[in-house]
Formats: C-alpha cells, structure tokens, sequence
C-alpha cells in the first residue's frame, strides 16, 4: 500500500515538471537563453532552482534543464526570490566583462600608439590590470591583431 503511494506521488511530481520544462521551453526567453543570445542581456534574468543561481542570457555556464529554470525581470527580482548572482557572467554589475576588457584593450592601444620604444607583455597586461596569458587572449580577440607587430611603436611599423 505504502509503496503505491509513493508511486503516485512519484508520477505527479514527474507530469508538474513535464509541465515546468514543457512551459520553459515555449518560453520565447527559453530560445535566447539556449542560443546565449547577448542582445537580450539586461531584459530579463533567469535563475536555476537547483543551483541557487541567476544569470544573463549570453552566460556561457552549463544549460540548465528547462524544468528547473524560471525567468525575472531583474536582478532585484531574481534576489528576491532567493537568488544570487552567477559568479561566471555577474549579471548584477552594469557593465559586462566584454564593455570592461574592450575599455581596456583601448587604453593599452593608446599607450602603444604614445610609445618610443617597443612594450613587453607584461608591461601592457600590468597597464591593463591583467594577467600576462588573459591580456594575450583579449588583446587578440578585441584587436585582431598579433601583440608583436602591434606592440611596435608606431614610427617602426610604418617602415
């Protein structure tokens, strides 16, 4: 007797988050969430049950099952309902990381067009606030460029 019971528990529970994945994934939200689509980055948030987390739409974390997931409007509202921010894509800071890295790649950009002589890695990571391998890496992907014929002062290149 006891063991049917758990049964049918066991079956509501499983068709209420047939329901839940089945109305996430009609979501229009569901689509950007899955596509990490940063336009819609600040116009809504969605949070994960099981982890506790809330994220932007273009976080590159693991995607959580549908059933799990529930959408807000704002960070304030996703804290609220006992939410905290991911640590991956902090959705509660204004600027994202990608506005903060090109703000800074800009700055090294400057530094290297102002400069006599040539700069070394760590001179324009340690200007960047940046490790010597990350600046590397976003030096590349924000420019385009290889470091070494950009990090050339400007009179060297044009020879």
């Amino acid at each position: 007797m006891q063991c049917r019971m758990i049964e049918k528990e066991f079956e509501m529970g499983k068709g209420s988050t047939a329901k839940l994945a089945q109305a996430t994934r009609t979501d229009p939200r569901w689509a950007a969430v899955v596509g990490r689509d940063g336009s819609a980055d600040g116009t809504f948030y969605y949070s994960v049950r099981t982890t506790g987390v809330y994220c932007r739409p273009s976080c590159a974390s693991r995607r959580a099952r549908p059933e799990n997931v529930q959408f807000h409007s704002t960070c304030r509202d996703a804290e609220l309902a006992g939410f905290r921010p991911c640590k991956r894509c902090k959705p509660n800071q204004t600027t994202g990381s990608a506005g903060q890295n090109a703000t800074r790649i800009a700055r090294v950009c400057r530094l290297i067009e102002r400069a006599r002589t040539r700069l070394s890695l760590e001179t324009m990571a340690a200007h960047a606030g940046m490790s010597p391998y990350h600046f590397h890496r976003t030096f590349k992907s924000n420019t385009c460029k290889v470091r070494r014929r950009a990090s050339q002062p400007a009179a060297a290149r044009l020879t």
